[in-house]
């Protein structure tokens, strides 16, 4: 696996690259990367902990030439703005339901009626809040990995710090600490291979470490909210849903999103080989003809 490399912190909009876009969101700079033809079917991805909008750049390639694909920044990580505490309205904004406000929001700016929602690990949980908020956006559903169960949330080496509840001005410093540990624990656990992981799968990590306020935006989404329990949305959940799996993922076993694609209405299940926990960047080539399937099942092609 590459080095992790991090540097001095400069403003999210200084290291915006071609394609970037932003939009304000309840007063949050969202960032946010639209590819594809205009008219298209609309497809809106949510990444995972700890993920940005660079670790779908392998998806924004491969389905950009037939539909309009849409990723943003989750507050806490990317290049989305980091608000301090005193800048909150009302509700905390580092939660999977300001994931929702803002996938809304989104579609609402690109005139888009409805998507396919797809969403990886934690991303899964914000693609389905969504869903439970505006059903009728909501074409249907791709699920990876979707952080419904399993081993989920904070990396393990910052759990115990959490359990002692101290206060963000120190948190913060403890994240900076162990920022280079943390990128190389994801990787290493969320990769069937880790040394298959290069410069820019490394990169996509670090650069969101570069940006002022990362510490304290990964330190609240840390602690903004326990792990969810979704059983019961995904029961009732009414639209078509792939759940898409690796099967060596060691955060989130494969039986249980068997069990997932099980429960839910109109569920299909699809289990990669020789994949870890996030596909879409160590096997963009098994994953990405799995959702074209998908996809094109959808339109009846």
């Amino acid at each position: 696996m590459a080095s992790v490399r991090l540097a001095t912190t400069q403003p999210a909009r200084d290291m915006a690259g071609p394609g970037s876009r932003f939009l304000d969101v309840d007063g949050v700079s969202v960032h946010h990367r639209v590819t594809g033809p205009d008219d298209a079917p609309a497809i809106l991805l949510f990444h995972h902990f700890y993920g940005n909008v660079a670790t779908w750049r392998h998806v924004h390639q491969a389905l950009s030439d037939r539909y309009r694909v849409v990723s943003f920044d989750r507050v806490g990580f990317g290049l989305t703005e980091r608000p301090p505490r005193s800048r909150w309205r009302g509700t905390n904004p580092y939660t999977r339901e300001m994931s929702a406000r803002i996938a809304k929001a989104l579609l609402d700016d690109l005139d888009v009626s409805s998507a396919t929602l797809v969403g990886s690990s934690a991303g899964g949980t914000a693609a389905l809040e969504t869903y439970r908020r505006t059903p009728g956006r909501v074409r249907s559903l791709a699920l990876l990995s979707p952080a419904i169960t399993g081993d989920v949330g904070a990396p393990r080496m910052l759990r115990p710090v959490l359990r002692t509840r101290p206060l963000p001005s120190i948190g913060t410093r403890i994240v900076r600490r162990v920022a280079g540990d943390i990128t190389r624990e994801r990787v290493s656990r969320s990769w069937h291979d880790p040394t298959r992981a290069g410069d820019d799968d490394v990169d996509a990590y670090a650069r969101a470490m570069q940006v002022d306020g990362w510490d304290r935006g990964f330190w609240e989404v840390m602690t903004a909210e326990a792990p969810p329990d979704l059983r019961s949305l995904v029961r009732s959940v009414q639209v078509p849903t792939l759940v898409v799996a690796g099967d060596s993922d060691r955060i989130i076993a494969p039986r249980w999103n068997r069990r997932t694609a099980g429960a839910l209405p109109d569920g299909r299940f699809h289990l990669l080989p020789d994949t870890g926990h996030t596909p879409h960047e160590e096997r963009p080539d098994l994953l990405v003809p799995v959702l074209r399937g998908f996809l094109a099942e959808l339109d009846g092609s």
